[in-house]
C-alpha cells in the first residue's frame, strides 16, 4: 500500500484525540462526534431522557477530568476509553434498587420494542415489552449486562467490546452467547406466569 492510500484511510479524528489533551477546543470537537452515541448508549440501558443525561454528562467530566493521563493516540482508543467509563458510570447507578424501580416503571410506559429491534437481541420477530427486557436484564451480572448493552445497545463489535472490557475477543463471544441464552430463559420464566394470568393457552 502507497503511503498516499495510507494518509487517505488516517481518521481526521486521530487529530483530534492526539490535541485534547491540551487543547480545549480540540477536546470540545471531540466531545460533539462522541456525545450522541454515548449518549444513546445511556439511553438505551437507563431508559429515562433525564438520568441519561446526568449520566452521559457525568462520562464526559470525568473524560475532560483524565484526558491528560489518556494514553491512547487514535480514535478507536478513545472509543474504547470512552465506553468503558460509561459503562462503568451506568453500572454503577443501576446498583441502586431505588434507581432500579424507576427504571422499571418508565420502561413499563414506553411499551414494547418492536420486531426490528428485538429480533437481533432476542432471535425473535414478535415484540418485547421494555420492562420484560430490563427486568431479566437486571438479574444478569453487571458484565453480562454491559456485554448485551455493548452490543446490542452501542453497537460495538466483538473486538471492541473485548477492549472496553478488557478481556479476550474470544471470551466476549462466549459469554454474549451465554448472558442471550440466560437472557431468554429469564424472559420465556416471565412469560408463563404472565400467559396463565391472562388465560391464554401456555
Amino acid at each position: 500500500m502507497t503511503d498516499s492510500h495510507q494518509l487517505d484511510r488516517l481518521d481526521p479524528v486521530d487529530d483530534l484525540v492526539k490535541a485534547a489533551r491540551t487543547d480545549r477546543i480540540a477536546f470540545g470537537e471531540l466531545f460533539d462526534h462522541f456525545y450522541s452515541p454515548i449518549f444513546a448508549y445511556c439511553s438505551r440501558r437507563l431508559v429515562v431522557r433525564a438520568v441519561a443525561e446526568d449520566v452521559a454528562s457525568e462520562v464526559f467530566l470525568k473524560v475532560a477530568a483524565r484526558i491528560r493521563e489518556f494514553s491512547g493516540t487514535c480514535v478507536e482508543d478513545f472509543r474504547r476509553w470512552l465506553f468503558r467509563i460509561a459503562t462503568n458510570e451506568i453500572n454503577a447507578h443501576l446498583r441502586q434498587s431505588i434507581r432500579r424501580r424507576e427504571l422499571l416503571e418508565a420502561a413499563a410506559q414506553m411499551g414494547k420494542i418492536n420486531s426490528s429491534a428485538s429480533a437481533p437481541l432476542l432471535a425473535d420477530e414478535s415484540p418485547v415489552d421494555w420492562q420484560e427486557v430490563y427486568e431479566a436484564l437486571g438479574e444478569l451480572t453487571d458484565r453480562e449486562q454491559s456485554i448485551i448493552s455493548l452490543r446490542f445497545f452501542a453497537g460495538l463489535k466483538h473486538e471492541q467490546i473485548a477492549d472496553v472490557l478488557e478481556v479476550k475477543a474470544g471470551t466476549i463471544r462466549v459469554a454474549l452467547s451465554r448472558a442471550l441464552d440466560k437472557l431468554r430463559d429469564r424472559l420465556r420464566d416471565q412469560d408463563i406466569p404472565r400467559r396463565s394470568a391472562s388465560g391464554s393457552p401456555g
